[in-house]
């Protein structure tokens, strides 16, 4: 009987003792439960492996793929431009970056002249879309984002000199300021036909922001335009190239036909006409 009382509490300490660590482990596992999350931004990921077999880049819509999901469709690029000014001048203005010197223009717009392009204006898009109006051969579109005061200055003189057009989106509420466009000058472009003036905004805003805002910057610029007379055709350059759905629904509702963004290609189709 002495010896199994000895046996007993012996087995009794080893059953406590292994209960002391049970809750001991789940005590530890709640305080980590607990622990805030980890600042995962801190922490340098490491590189995926290889797939065994890699995935394939989608190959692109043919033009005739294109003009059956989404036509009509035509061939036309549309080239953008910011400042048109004297590289030395922009360096010192510091605004070299959305910078093409004038000279370094003029070339490109002869090149385009003596390979057979025509430049084409908004309006001409829109009936081919709407219309079925043919384009002219090599259609080819020239854009300048903004309203920049050298727009006028330089590019101007040079389109009008080579019997081109342009198109010109404005930033409406930017207008009569320093390095921008005036007015006065706007309608003495506007009213040689060869330069249209579009939808920039009001104060060049991205259209992510709160729609009622959105809705009210564009609407803002679409009245300042029309009561010059300016954008019948209803056009829109979405500020940084950056678009959404909620955009595209205010500008359709505003009765707007046409809207680019920055994507990189050079077909135009109906069905993407405000995403172009």
């Amino acid at each position: 009987m002495h010896r199994k009382w000895w046996l007993y509490l012996f087995l009794l300490v080893i059953v406590l003792m292994m209960g002391g660590n049970f809750w001991q482990i789940k005590d530890i596992k709640k305080k980590e439960e607990v622990l805030p999350p980890m600042n995962t931004s801190l922490i340098t990921p490491t590189p995926a492996s290889p797939s065994v077999t890699p995935t394939s880049t989608p190959k692109p819509l043919s033009f005739a793929e294109m003009n059956k999901l989404y036509g009509p469709c035509a061939y036309v690029p549309v080239i953008m431009y910011h400042h048109i000014q004297v590289a030395q001048v922009a360096k010192e203005q510091g605004y070299s970056s959305l910078n093409l010197d004038t000279q370094s223009f003029r070339r490109q717009m002869e090149h385009l002249k003596s390979r057979g392009y025509n430049t084409i204006l908004p309006g001409d898009l829109n009936a081919f879309f709407d219309e079925g109006r043919a384009l002219p051969s090599k259609p080819v579109m020239v854009t300048f984002d903004d309203g920049y005061a050298d727009n006028g200055d330089y590019a101007f003189p040079i389109l009008r000199e080579l019997g081109m057009k342009g198109v010109i989106f404005l930033a409406t509420g930017l207008m009569q300021n320093e390095r921008y466009l005036s007015w006065s000058k706007i309608s003495e472009m506007g009213g040689t036909g060869s330069i249209y003036f579009g939808n920039h905004t009001w104060s060049h805003m991205n259209v992510g922001r709160d729609r009622e805002i959105v809705k009210k910057e564009i609407s803002t610029a679409d009245t300042q335009l029309s009561e010059r007379g300016l954008n019948k055709d209803k056009v829109f350059a979405y500020p940084y190239g950056l678009e959404n759905g909620s955009a595209r629904e205010l500008l359709s509702g505003m009765g707007y036909k046409l809207a680019f963004t920055t994507k990189h290609g050079t077909v135009q189709c109906k069905v993407q006409r405000l995403s172009l």
